[in-house]
């Protein structure tokens, strides 16, 4: 309901300048100031009327007038005096009249609605003391001359007592009905404020979040380039085709981008989980011996850098298989393994044990480093909580997301340090999840691994990706054909089918998503294995386009032992992939 302008001046006088929480205060003041007033003059006139007394009418009108001045007071920017004002002035206004008119006059009432409208008006805790004290004394002092008759009320007839009674109640009733609507009106503006900040911060979020995401894509593709080319240099070092002058810098330059490559990955999961997006399990059967040693085989590479080493062990009462979430699993461990190797001591021994425990089977890490003090031990999965170390730092968010996944998978991680020692992380997972499952011996093979004979095609737009997975699918025996988009790839596969195909996620005319469902839809194609290698590690993007039916997700930059496990599941045949499910790869 719009004011009339006189009002409306009179209602925001003061407000000028203000930011919303002041002004909407400053407007219940005078509001208050305003109806009170209004009240005061209306009732002092209609009680005149009644008694003909003077002792009515005179301090109506002056109470109307400071009441007033309240409003005055707020246009000089003395916000906090006028609200005291206001309720003191009230006090004495209303001992005055409890004490003319006695104690059938209810007037009193008025004062317990003051005692309340003092916390609904001001924010400093002195100034709501002061007018609780003030209301609360001159309600004792007024209880106090009832009881003992310290004043003679005015002698009114029963009826004009009635009404002064009645009108006095209809006051208090239009107070706390004030009181009410502008208290709900400023909650409503809060509310309102709030939802708006709000959607300005999802919006932060949203953009914050595809920004990251458009970055991750654009720094990956390069990164995977770099990666994979020193993957293939140390496969020529390995048949002894680099000069030994050039190992060292091929070692360090793999180690590096691995390290870049978990920077980045647990950069956009604390983004993800940040901004609140909900996270999917996509549970699988997994061979948990198989998994583990391929994964610590990866990372040996690393820790010897550090000239560390990592030393393997299992319980012979643990399953072979367990169905879990393996992209969440793998990061897990990928941040564990990290976290020791930046934390052991130099030629050191990092243990990783697998085992069964109650209701649990679990894998721990443990390094032998300076350990952690223990006051920083129950802040430790907190992001971007570092222990500090003589050899190397990390960013401090892969303990956080490696115990957010463990959690959502009905786990937990814990932490056992012995200062000058080192430390060991455990992730424990329920043994519910083995289950039921089948339990033979992962299949190993002796030979090395060769697909001679095999067709793979390639749909990937980035030209110096399409060289480096050709260089490294010819090497194991591989014939390749690639594609720079969707429907080129569409139209390859079906003029001659592959053995199996890898997608890329992000591709001009038809993107990963589009091409997937194209697969999955035609007759002719839709049995073919197909693994996504996207620079988007984001596990919602993994766990949808599982959902919709690629049969691996990769992560870019690729790591070429984790792809070439999971080629083995594939193109190996029929009854190895039955014995041996090979493991996601986070690339």
């Amino acid at each position: 309901m719009k004011l009339p302008s006189p009002i409306a001046r009179l209602v925001h006088a003061g407000t000028a300048g203000k930011d919303d929480d002041q002004q909407l205060r400053i407007i219940i003041i005078n509001s208050l100031g305003l109806t009170i007033a209004s009240l005061a003059m209306i009732m002092g006139l209609l009680f005149y009327a009644l008694t003909a007394k003077l002792q009515i009418l005179i301090p109506a009108t002056v109470g109307a007038a400071c009441f007033l001045l309240i409003i005055w007071l707020n246009k000089k920017g003395k916000h906090e005096s006028a609200s005291v004002f206001m309720l003191v002035y009230q006090a004495i206004w209303a001992s005055y009249y409890a004490i003319l008119l006695g104690p059938g006059s209810e007037i009193v009432s008025a004062l317990i609605f003051m005692i309340c409208a003092a916390f609904l008006l001001y924010k400093k805790r002195s100034s709501i003391l002061i007018c609780a004290i003030t209301t609360s004394a001159a309600l004792i002092f007024i209880e106090v001359s009832y009881y003992n008759a310290w004043f003679t009320p005015l002698a009114l007839e029963h009826h004009i007592l009635s009404i002064i009674r009645w009108n006095c109640i209809l006051f208090i009733l239009i107070m706390n009905t004030m009181a009410i609507l502008l208290n709900k009106r400023k909650s409503r503006s809060l509310v309102n404020a709030l939802k708006e900040q709000s959607e300005k911060l999802e919006k932060a979020n949203l953009s914050r979040r595809n920004f990251l995401q458009e970055t991750s894509h654009e720094i990956r593709n390069p990164l995977n380039a770099i990666f994979g080319i020193v993957q293939l240099m140390k496969m020529e070092e390995d048949d002894g085709e680099i000069p030994a002058s050039l190992k060292p810098l091929i070692d360090n330059l793999y180690v590096a981008s691995f390290n870049v490559k978990g920077i980045i990955n647990n950069v956009l999961e604390l983004s993800r989980i940040e901004a609140g997006q909900t996270d999917e399990l996509h549970r699988k059967e997994m061979a948990i011996r198989q998994r583990v040693h391929n994964f610590t085989g990866i990372y040996e590479y690393v820790a010897n850098a550090k000239s560390a080493h990592i030393a393997l062990s299992f319980d012979e009462s643990l399953p072979d298989f367990a169905y879990t979430d393996e992209i969440k699993l793998s990061q897990i461990i990928s941040n564990l393994l990290t976290n020791a190797i930046h934390f052991t001591r130099p030629h050191s021994l990092i243990r990783v044990h697998s085992g069964v425990k109650n209701d649990y089977w679990y894998i721990s890490v443990t390094d032998e480093g300076s350990g952690i003090e223990k006051e920083k031990l129950q802040n430790i999965f907190q992001p971007f909580v570092r222990e500090r170390s003589t050899f190397s730092e990390g960013t401090g968010l892969g303990l956080y997301i490696s115990k957010h996944f463990a959690e959502l998978m009905n786990g937990n991680i814990t932490v056992e340090s012995t200062e000058g020692k080192g430390t060991t992380f455990t992730v424990w997972l329920p043994m519910s999840d083995t289950s039921g499952i089948r339990a033979q011996p992962p299949h190993k093979s002796e030979a090395p691994v060769h697909f001679s004979g095999k067709a793979v095609l390639l749909i990937e737009d980035d030209k110096m990706s399409q060289v480096i997975l050709r260089n490294f699918l010819n090497s194991l025996g591989i014939a390749v054909r690639t594609a720079d988009n969707g429907v080129e790839g569409l139209a390859a596969a079906r003029s001659q089918p592959p053995d199996l195909i890898i997608l890329d996620s992000y591709m001009p005319r038809m993107n990963g998503k589009e091409t997937l469902f194209h697969i999955r839809q035609d007759p002719q194609l839709q049995h073919i294995p197909v693994i996504v290698a996207s620079g988007d590690a984001f596990t919602e993007t993994a766990s949808g386009f599982l959902r919709e039916g690629a049969d691996e997700y990769v992560i870019k930059p690729v790591e070429f032992g984790a792809l070439q496990h999971v080629l083995e599941k594939y193109l190996n045949g029929a009854s190895q992939l039955a014995a041996s499910p090979a493991p996601p790869t986070t690339g």
